[in-house]
């Protein structure tokens, strides 16, 4: 059985902060929220400034660009022992060039599932003419963790 509430852990002296900041960072979770003691809860998403401070733990990886899809995007692969993986899709923004089939990007992400590889929230950062194909490698991707069963 799953629980519907999870209470989130809370640091309040600023030794506890730096330390679950570290461990939070060592565990592949997806980031911190940093949030002032007498704010109130609102729903919703709120914009810049505000009582409310997310810091998400982002990765970069540079992949090789398999296939340009439609629509502004291409298909990434890193290689691995067993050959190219597909890490899957990224976007390119409008006011970028699409690169072609085989030249390496640089990706931004949040983390990859372990089960795929597949890239989490990927955003496309530019083209690569530093990195050569066979430098992009699998062991390079940051995998989710820190999944506590629910019960």
């Amino acid at each position: 059985m799953r629980r519907s509430v999870v209470l989130a852990e809370t640091a309040f002296e600023t030794q506890q902060k730096q330390d679950l900041l570290k461990r939070l960072r060592r565990e592949n979770r997806e980031g911190i929220v940093f949030k002032r003691l007498d704010a109130q809860y609102t729903p919703g998403r709120p914009g810049s400034g505000g009582p409310q401070l997310k810091h998400k733990f982002y990765a970069t990886c540079s992949a090789l660009v398999f296939k340009v899809n439609d629509k502004r995007s291409v298909e990434l692969r890193l290689l691995a022992a067993v050959g190219w993986q597909s890490v899957g899709n990224v976007t390119i923004p409008a006011n970028v060039a699409v690169p072609e089939a085989g030249q390496v990007v640089e990706v931004r992400y949040l983390y990859a599932f372990p089960e795929s590889h597949a890239l989490y929230q990927p955003v496309f950062l530019g083209l690569r003419t530093d990195v050569a194909p066979n430098e992009c490698l699998l062991p390079q991707l940051k995998y989710k963790g820190g999944e506590e069963e629910l019960c």
